[in-house]
């Protein structure tokens, strides 16, 4: 329970995506934006990346005052660059969960199908919202 409490928006961002990949594709309004689709799918896995590595910068900042000061100093120093791998960890799965929703609309849906173009878009939104949050930390971190 204290997972799903310290992850909070990160657990709704995968249902919503989870939801809007799996509805019926007549719900969705008709467009003249070329790409529509492609953009849609870069802009919600970029989402999904950021809140998934804000929820842990909160997390760890969280913990970081819970912990005594004499046990911040060394955990910083036995995890120093975590945060980074941690990021690339959030996009490697942000990525994966795309193309898991793929396959679950090629498979489990009749008015939707999957698409490897929509995989790519998903990947190419997460790694955009890693660089994001690796010039973030960079920018906020202590020296």
């Amino acid at each position: 329970m204290t997972y799903i409490r310290h992850h909070i928006f990160s657990l709704l961002t995968l249902l919503l995506i989870a939801v809007l990949s799996l509805m019926p594709a007549q719900e969705f309004p008709k467009t003249d934006i070329q790409f529509a689709d492609k953009w849609a799918h870069w802009v919600m896995y970029g989402f999904l990346t950021l809140v998934m590595g804000i929820d842990y910068v909160l997390r760890a900042e969280y913990l970081r005052r819970k912990l005594s000061a004499r046990k911040v100093q060394w955990q910083l120093r036995k995890n120093k660059g975590t945060a980074i791998w941690q990021f690339l960890v959030i996009a490697i799965i942000a990525s994966v969960y795309g193309g898991l929703m793929e396959l679950c609309q090629a498979h489990l849906t009749t008015s939707r199908h999957g698409d490897w173009l929509d995989v790519y878009a998903n990947s190419f939104g997460a790694l955009c919202a890693f660089v994001i949050l690796v010039i973030c930390h960079k920018l906020t971190s202590r020296p």
